[in-house]
């Protein structure tokens, strides 16, 4: 095994993933060879060069993603190794044709900071003891959005016995679109989610409620008055799982996500993808 299978089997690349990625590194050595250019030196209009030479080809645009990523990834990895000073292959930006962008990205102290305005919302918001309630039961729903990332549909299937506050651990059970898992709770969600449990005293769900999505959208709703950068509760399950990835390999996120299939997971490397057409346009030597 070489150095660079090593490096990716340590951040959890299958032997299936690296044969793939393989593939891609290798066509993208073999292009560089034909148009003598030395691949530790390539340009970045040199590397624009040779993903229109693919669509010339008639590679489809998610092949090319595909390649793309595995380059990133080998020059990553060269980048670490010391053979290369910076990772030229990150500025390349494509957006497979239909697929949906990713917002932008919150920051780690972003999504801690949307949780400690809303936890420290003055008392005049809370007009009433329903309100003051209600507020203590939606500190807890989006403690759960910006650290665990999980979605507004495994919140409505929550139950209080998938809350084990003396372990500070989630359960979250697996759905049709999510494997189950296990997460760990932070220690400032602790004590409100046991204040909310005695005094709401919720059974079996956590959350009983008719009108799940309504009770998110009133969440967002009132957080995007504090932080007007927050879009949706896409947004910050979408930054969570980002986040993740800078600190744990692919698998572990993986599993962290609930994703079933390693695929959805690496999606979130490419939230920063563009339309590769503007990209030519604007950079591209020979336009």
């Amino acid at each position: 095994m070489n150095d660079f299978d090593t490096y990716r089997k340590q951040r959890g690349y299958s032997d299936k993933t690296i044969k793939t990625q393989n593939y891609g590194i290798n066509r993208f050595k073999s292009w560089c060879v034909t148009q003598s250019i030395n691949l530790e030196k390539i340009t970045y209009n040199e590397a624009l060069q040779f993903i229109d030479g693919e669509r010339q080809r008639g590679v489809a645009n998610p092949s090319i993603v595909n390649e793309i990523n595995s380059i990133r990834l080998y020059f990553d990895y060269l980048q670490e190794s010391g053979s290369i000073g910076q990772n030229i292959i990150k500025r390349i930006k494509i957006r497979q044709s239909g697929k949906k962008v990713l917002p932008e990205t919150l920051t780690v102290q972003q999504l801690e900071n949307i949780y400690q305005n809303f936890v420290n919302l003055p008392e005049w918001e809370h007009i009433n003891q329903r309100t003051d309630r209600l507020h203590k039961r939606n500190i807890v729903i989006l403690g759960l959005l910006v650290y665990q990332g999980i979605t507004s549909g495994e919140i409505a299937k929550l139950e209080t016995t998938h809350i084990n506050l003396m372990e500070g651990k989630v359960y979250v059970p697996a759905s049709r679109k999510g494997n189950a898992r296990t997460l760990k709770l932070q220690a400032n969600q602790i004590l409100p989610m046991k204040s909310y449990i005695e005094e709401f005293n919720p059974n079996p769900y956590l959350f009983p409620t008719q009108k799940q999505s309504d009770m998110i959208c009133n969440i967002i709703r009132r957080v995007k008055k504090q932080n007007p950068e927050v879009i949706d509760n896409r947004q910050i399950r979408a930054s969570v799982i980002m986040n993740w990835l800078k600190s744990n390999n692919i698998r572990q996120v993986q599993y962290m996500t609930g994703h079933k299939n390693i695929k959805s997971t690496e999606q979130y490397r490419n939230q920063d993808l563009t339309d590769l057409s503007k990209q030519l346009e604007l950079f591209h030597p020979l336009k």
